[in-house]
This record gives C-alpha cells, sequence and structure tokens, in this order.
C-alpha cells in the first residue's frame, strides 16, 4: 500500500515537471519570436541584412558566443551559429542551469537600446507565460 502511494506521488512530480519544462521552453521560445519580429512586420527589430537577427544564440550555464561581425555585408536568412530551438532542447530549468538567449552581433547593444526589441518581449513576460501555461495545458489535456 504504501509503495503504491509513493509511485503515485512519483507520476504526479514527473508530470508536473514535464509541465513546467514544457512552459519555460514555452515561453522563452515565444519571448524571442517577440523580439524577433521585424520592424517592417510591426515589431522593433532592425533589419538591413538580417546579420543581427540571425546572430541570436542561447546557451546554458555561460552566455552565448559565436560571429560578431558581418564580413562583406552578407544577407542572412537564417541563424549564423546552433539553432536556438537545439539549446532549448537541451536545456531543463529544473536543473537551476540559467539559460541565456542573445545577439552575438557586435553591434547588437547599440541596437536594442535604440529600437529595444528584446526589452519590449522582455516586458511581455507575464502575459508570454499566461500563454504558454494554456498552450501546455492543452498540449498536455
Amino acid at each position: 500500500m504504501a509503495g503504491d502511494f509513493g509511485q503515485q506521488v512519483k507520476r504526479f512530480s514527473d508530470k508536473i515537471e514535464k509541465r513546467f519544462r514544457a512552459v519555460a521552453r514555452t515561453a522563452v521560445q515565444d519571448t524571442v519570436s517577440i523580439a524577433q519580429v521585424t520592424r517592417g512586420d510591426g515589431g522593433r527589430m532592425p533589419v538591413v541584412t538580417g546579420f543581427l537577427r540571425a546572430s541570436i544564440l542561447g546557451a546554458t550555464g555561460t552566455l552565448p558566443t559565436g560571429q560578431s561581425d558581418n564580413p562583406g555585408k552578407v544577407t542572412y536568412g537564417r541563424a549564423v551559429g546552433q539553432p536556438l530551438a537545439v539549446t532549448l532542447l537541451k536545456w531543463d530549468p529544473n536543473k537551476r542551469v540559467p539559460l541565456y538567449v542573445g545577439w552575438t552581433a557586435n553591434y547588437a547593444r547599440y541596437m536594442e537600446a535604440r529600437y529595444g526589441f528584446m526589452r519590449g518581449a522582455a516586458e511581455q513576460w507575464d502575459a508570454t507565460v499566461a500563454k504558454a501555461v494554456k498552450k501546455v495545458e492543452r498540449s498536455f489535456g
């Protein structure tokens, strides 16, 4: 009887951990998506060559590092490093290892100060988490 109760608690705990992980990952991804919306599409992200937008990276336990300049003014349509989604899949918020997300372009700080693309997305964090909770509830039933 006692072992049965312990199994029930373990199953409940595992379910809660999976949901927490899903909410955290979804909220981060949605926040990044808001930050990455271009000025032309109603967001705050300035885009000329696309390098700033493509320079977004994530890392666990340390700040992300990557390509910081755009030699030859190449036009970018994709991330210049490992896609953020891969880092998010590896990240386990239950282990309390911090996740860092940032843009490695050498002018990212200046653009953030001028346009506030990350600040604007971060200001919506509470609403983004609430939406993530609803998404996860729908997917987990």
